[in-house]
């Protein structure tokens, strides 16, 4: 396994057989997120509800921009959501941009309302492919063996809820390519060095992830630190930190940021009265609706902790992240979350036994490296328990979905652990991880998913 500090430029050759399984990869990828995007409705269908969570109201904001050509601010009735109030259109949302540019070309072909969802749909199907070929360019840095890169691809790729989040209208997709083109930029100015091409990979991918979703903004605040360290200089290097390189490149990057995704947050300021998150202008707007809404635990006197204990709170989180179609209707048996559990827990004692066993090679930076990805992880997970505990309990796995790549990387560095010290064990053994997200991928779509939605 490579290092997460690996110090020696990266200039391994693409081979050919890294070609053609790339692109099995992204065809099984392809062929599966198109299946779900075609078969799932859009309206509510009772009483088993296949169609995906919020779609619906999401669904208004490019249709406006496709009627319009021009964004909404999110007071326009026609963005408005039914029976709750407010718009999604007051939060950031690029991904709806490039719907609305696609609904538009579709209809000057003469496309049906059916092939205008569609034409939506794949915006983020598209997302989802360029997010596959991100995290397969992240695995090759990452790790040398095939078989643990393969596994950490599928386990991101295939797990079902993930590639889920590609098949429907929402945020949430580009958001998970902003995660993998982030950190492929922030390992790349690692191992490379800081320069221009990895910079500008990674100030896309802060881009992309800043106008998608606010609960992965965890991974961009820990991505100062990640290309600070960069410039700091190794345990046994001498030499001072390049300042004014440090500097130079980081205002190139905030440069690119301040006017590709700013822009967002000085038009909210203008629009809204200064609330640039658009948070506060959400909860005027219900208010002015009288739509009814659950007390959160807070209000009703529960603790956070009451919160987590009243209604198994964290194990439904699981089997969201893991697996959960339709509006969190659609699930396997609970022997298939049981299954995952214990393929999770495996892979963490491999961990462990993989930092134990090479304490005394571990570096400072490869240590700083993984507690910045924990602590990205911890944001992610905080932001979403205090939504829940203060705003709307919404135990979705979707909102701590963007853990899921660091998740895999430490999954893969476990299962590699465990396998390699296993005697007799064929080098084809790595690809286990590989094969066992393939299989759950596919038990799942052909066992539960399709059986759903043809019914």
């Amino acid at each position: 396994m490579k290092k997460l500090c690996k110090e020696k430029l990266y200039k391994e050759k693409i081979q050919k057989r890294d070609i053609l399984g790339l692109v099995i990869y992204m065809i099984v990828f392809t062929v599966v997120a198109a299946w779900i995007a075609m078969l799932q409705p859009i309206e509510d269908t009772p009483p088993l509800y296949t169609n995906p969570p919020d779609e619906h109201s999401r669904y208004l904001i490019p249709t406006y921009i496709c009627d319009h050509l021009r964004l909404p601010n999110g007071f326009e009735p026609e963005v408005q959501i039914p029976y709750y109030g407010g718009s999604y259109a007051l939060f950031p949302g690029l991904s709806y941009l490039f719907m609305g540019l696609m609904m538009r070309l579709v209809s000057g072909l003469g496309a049906d309302a059916r092939g205008m969802l569609l034409a939506a749909r794949s915006v983020n199907l598209i997302f989802g492919l360029t997010m596959a070929f991100f995290v397969w360019l992240l695995g090759r840095r990452l790790f040398s063996e095939q078989g643990t890169l393969w596994s950490f691809c599928c386990g991101v790729m295939y797990l079902p809820q993930l590639l889920f989040l590609h098949t429907y209208v929402n945020v949430e997709s580009m958001c998970m390519l902003s995660i993998a083109v982030m950190l492929y930029g922030m390992v790349s100015m690692q191992q490379d060095g800081v320069n221009k091409r990895n910079c500008a990979v990674f100030a896309i991918g802060t881009v992309l992830c800043t106008l998608s979703y606010y609960n992965a903004y965890g991974f961009l605040l820990i991505s100062v630190p990640w290309f600070i360290l960069c410039f700091v200089p190794k345990e046994k290097d001498k030499t001072g930190a390049d300042v004014k390189k440090m500097f130079s490149y980081g205002a190139c990057i905030l440069l690119i940021w301040g006017i590709l995704a700013g822009w967002w947050f000085v038009r909210n300021a203008i629009l809204l009265h200064g609330d640039v998150t658009g948070m506060n202008t959400l909860r005027e707007l219900q208010a002015a609706t009288g739509a009814y809404r659950a007390p959160t635990a807070q209000a009703r006197g529960i603790g956070i902790f009451g919160m987590l204990k009243e209604n198994d709170t964290l194990w439904e989180l699981f089997r969201g992240f893991v697996a959960a179609y339709g509006s969190r209707s659609v699930y396997a048996g609970i022997k298939y979350y049981y299954l995952y559990g214990l393929f999770f827990i495996v892979a963490f004692i491999g961990l462990f036994l993989c930092i134990w066993t090479k304490r005394r090679e571990i570096t400072r930076d490869t240590v700083i490296r993984h507690l910045l990805l924990f602590l990205g992880c911890l944001i992610t997970f905080s932001l979403w328990l205090w939504y829940c505990y203060t705003s709307d309990y919404q135990v979705q796995g979707r909102y701590v979905m963007p853990c899921v790549i660091p998740l895999y990387l430490w999954v893969s560095m476990g299962y590699e652990t465990i396998l390699k010290r296993i005697p007799k064990l064929s080098k084809y053994a790595l690809y286990m991880p590989a094969a066992f997200s393939v299989f759950m991928l596919f038990y799942f779509i052909l066992k539960t998913a399709i059986p759903a939605y043809i019914l």
